[in-house]
């Protein structure tokens, strides 16, 4: 796994944690999207578009 991968199932790890300790409209929010992120990391597994 390279490095994006790895940012990405950490920030996967803590939308989860934040999703089930904290209950808060505002925490749905930010651990959907950090959920989102994560899994969009780990797919990709880059971050921007490449240099042709």
């Amino acid at each position: 796994m390279n490095k994006i991968r790895i940012i990405g199932l950490v920030i996967l790890v803590i939308g989860i944690i934040i999703q089930f300790t904290l209950e808060n409209d505002a925490t749905d929010f930010i651990s959907g999207l950090l959920i989102g992120g994560g899994i969009g990391l780990i797919i990709t597994g880059k971050v921007g578009k490449s240099p042709k």
